[in-house]
């Protein structure tokens, strides 16, 4: 440790910056009491007090132990504060701290008002985060900082995140001096309202007042899809497609409109490829169904220095089990134990549908019990893939399991226990956990979830009692209803009841040309050839206009 003096307060400064545990904290804390840095010394007890390792409850017993707090130390704390997650409780200590600091210094300067507005701004949904925010405003003005260009970006910001685009606009306006900040705040508000033309109204008077347009302002216009190309040209000239956050957002841009070509350009045009960029390409590939090119990315980044994560994989892991590739499935998994990437319930999950959807559920179940913690979206992946794999009776046994773990099933766990239902023909179970549903955990059933219902009916020749089931409905029932009954009435050859929701169908003017072929097919199981041709004959210009997609199906060949 180097003598008392400069050297040694520049030396635990710097340490204080580059502490990565809680522990580091305490160490040097008492290194700083020792050498009598803490409390006496204002930049290291401020850096102590505001570091982000630093629990709340710790924060605050530093700061009651300086006797004489600075205004560095009050704005310090109060940066500490409006990082926390309760807003009631970091609302009120900040509060007192404030309060503190009009009480025991002469003047306040504005930093000391920031991270209140700021912590009011993370809360824009809670009423008492509004309220005070604009009280907060109102004291601003009081103290004479309208003028001051970071409280105008902070409260224009605090505006934006209530939605209240006329206020912010109006703040905006009569800010006398105005920065980059300035500019993208509003540009990116007005594209997440959804405002395009105020968005690209904004940024041309950004670039006619001098100020130099950053990646910030261009990347929310390339992802609300505003004149890509015309943008994508500005970034060209400008030297903004350098940015890895403007050449992220460009591939995404250019995958939506599927121009791959476009999007790999962009990626090999890059000056810098980081994770960020690598992760954007092989996510867009994959949900392309480019699944080899994908691979060829992941093991392309390992060669280049960068080393994949969870985010990495999921996509890949996705698109392997929408296709059935179970090969490139198995070659992610075994990737991501050389990497060692410890299954999180992202990519645990990920492997489990993937492997379920292959129809591997032995591996997936193996994965499921590895996982440490098992959260919600871990059960219900579990009791969708055993359910769709045939295994009713084991996925319903997992949902009682993960009542009694603790865990609370939400709407998707319901949808996955009852298409489990469905798929057992299990009626009992089914109706039962509808009602429990509702009356027990007070979750609204959807169109999706009485869809299985009707379709678990449907299975077992119940036909009337789905019917009245969809009538009964709220919305009296989709398209998708609707068109499941009539499945079930072309399998049980039920044709009066099926041509009831053939009409119904018609009704609603939502026509697909697989309706006339089940009437058909119901038709046809009572030798019914007659009724065939004059169903045929008076849907022939829709099947005309509207042609059956043809199917397709794909196997993978092991070499």
């Amino acid at each position: 440790m180097p003598p008392p003096g400069k050297p040694l307060v520049m030396t635990i400064t710097a340490l204080l910056r580059s502490a990565t545990r809680p522990v580091h904290l305490l160490q040097l804390h008492a290194s700083m009491i020792k050498t009598s840095l803490f409390p006496h010394h204002a930049l290291p007890t401020s850096r102590l007090l505001a570091s982000p390792l630093a629990p709340l409850p710790y924060a605050l017993s530093l700061f009651a132990a300086i006797p004489c707090p600075t205004l560095f130390h009050h704005t310090a704390l109060l940066r500490v504060l409006s990082a926390a997650p309760s807003f009631s409780s970091a609302a009120s200590a900040s509060l007192a701290v404030l309060a503190s600091a009009r009480a025991r210094l002469p003047a306040l300067d504005e930093f000391a008002f920031q991270p209140l507005v700021a912590l009011c701004a993370k809360n824009p949904r809670d009423d008492a985060a509004a309220s005070l925010g604009q009280q907060v405003h109102a004291l601003l003005l009081r103290y004479g900082f309208s003028g001051v260009v970071s409280l105008g970006n902070v409260l224009c910001h605090f505006y934006c995140c209530l939605g209240n685009m006329v206020v912010a606009r109006r703040m905006f306006d009569e800010m006398t001096e105005r920065d980059a900040v300035s500019w993208n705040t509003m540009i990116g508000s007005y594209v997440r309202t959804g405002d395009i033309c105020a968005a690209v109204e904004m940024f041309g008077a950004m670039r006619c007042s001098g100020v130099d347009v950053s990646a910030a302002a261009v990347v929310p216009l390339v992802g609300c899809g505003w004149r890509g190309e015309s943008v994508h040209g500005f970034g060209i000239k400008t030297g903004l497609c350098k940015d890895v956050k403007v050449a992220a957002a460009m591939e995404g841009m250019y995958f939506r409109k599927s121009d791959i070509g476009c999007a790999k350009k962009v990626f090999e045009e890059a000056t810098r490829r980081d994770l960020v960029l690598y992760n954007c390409m092989v996510d867009s590939c994959a949900k392309a169904g480019q699944i080899e090119e994908a691979m060829g990315l992941v093991h392309r980044m390992i060669q280049e220095g960068v080393r994949p994560n969870t985010g990495t994989l999921v996509g890949v892991l996705s698109a392997c089990g929408a296709s059935g590739a179970t090969a490139a499935g198995r070659r992610i998994h075994e990737l991501a134990l050389e990497l060692g990437l410890e299954p999180d319930t992202a990519l645990g999950t990920s492997l489990m549908d993937m492997y379920f959807k292959c129809g591997y559920p032995n591996e997936a179940t193996a994965i499921f019990y590895a996982l440490r913690d098992r959260d919600v979206m871990a059960w219900t992946a579990m009791i969708m893939g055993l359910g769709v794999n045939g295994q009713s009776g084991a996925a319903l046994s997992l949902f009682r399991a993960m009542e009694q773990d603790g865990v609370a099933p939400n709407e998707v766990t319901f949808l996955a226990v009852l298409n489990a239902c469905s798929h057992g023909g299990l009626v009992f179970e089914g109706k039962k956990h509808l009602e429990s549903m509702v009356r027990q955990y007070g979750l609204s059933p959807d169109t999706e979830h009485y869809g299985c219902i009707i379709d678990l009916l449907g299975k077992v020749g119940r036909l009337d009692e789905a019917y009245e089931l969809i009538k009964s409905s709220s919305s009296h029932g989709d398209a998708m209803a609707w068109r499941t009954l009539l499945a079930a009435c072309r399998v049980h050859g039920n044709v009066g009841l099926g041509m009831m929701v053939q009409a119904q169908l018609d009704a609603m003017g939502n026509y697909h040309p697989s309706d006339t072929i089940m009437l058909s097919n119901a038709y046809a199981l009572e030798g019914r050839w007659d009724e065939i041709a004059q169903v045929r004959d008076s849907e022939g210009q829709k099947m005309v206009m509207d042609k059956k997609e043809a199917g397709c199906s794909s196997i993978e060949v092991s070499s």
